[in-house]
């Protein structure tokens, strides 16, 4: 992974809600620094600095400057070009809820943001990667924002890291159907990597996540 370690930037929500909770920040900063945790699993496969590329996905700079599914270098689907105009609060709440229902035959296999105030908060943050940030506040900005995996993942060390990994590519709820030793789950991850196109861990990430997993999804 060739940026900073997914451990030292995933903190858990609860203990940053607090930490801005004593800081003199508006009900709108307070969004989007939610946001900025919550887009973890956003930069899993998006850009999002000023001279961003395409990347597994295509960059997400100046989202709301272009037309839906125009981004220079990135092959979108025929399903996501049906989309007229330009990204704005209702389309990207739509999206983000479920990119599958929006556009189906997308290729953006992430299931999905469920919760409306995650949603929310992402999407604050997401008007700040423009050069002139619209005002995309949704109708679900004042409710309360869970932390990453926060009542589908079991309470633990590294739930958050663990969320933030594996909601990417697939529902978190597939997670907790598995049951598998340590060793089974680094095969796994490895299959993923090599296979899936899921990026490199850290190696400390990759030991918290393995500890996490064979804690409570183990045999």
């Amino acid at each position: 992974m060739n940026r900073a370690s997914f451990i030292e930037r995933v903190i858990p929500l609860s203990f940053s809600l607090l930490l801005f909770g004593s800081l003199p920040l508006s009900a709108n900063e307070t969004l989007i620094a939610a946001g900025e945790q919550q887009a973890l699993v956003c930069k899993a496969c998006h850009q999002v600095e000023p001279d961003g590329v395409t990347a597994i996905g295509p960059p997400l700079w100046g989202l709301a400057e272009r037309n839906i599914a125009s981004a220079e270098g990135f092959q979108y689907s025929e399903a996501l070009k049906q989309h007229q105009g330009q990204w704005d609060v209702a389309k990207l709440d739509a999206f983000l809820a479920s990119p599958s229902e929006f556009a189906p035959g997308t290729k953006m296999v992430f299931p999905g943001v469920k919760d409306p105030g995650a949603r929310a908060a992402i999407i604050a943050w997401l008007a700040t990667k423009n050069p002139t940030p619209p005002d995309w506040i949704t109708e679900s900005a004042g409710d309360p924002v869970k932390s990453p995996g926060e009542g589908i993942l079991a309470p633990g060390e590294n739930m958050a890291l663990v969320a933030s990994a594996c909601s990417a590519c697939h529902s978190l709820h597939l997670v907790t159907q598995q049951g598998l030793s340590k060793e089974r789950w680094d095969e796994l991850l490895t299959w993923m990597v090599e296979e899936q196109g899921m990026d490199e861990l850290a190696p400390d990430d990759r030991e918290a996540i393995l500890v996490y997993l064979s804690t409570y999804y183990g045999m």
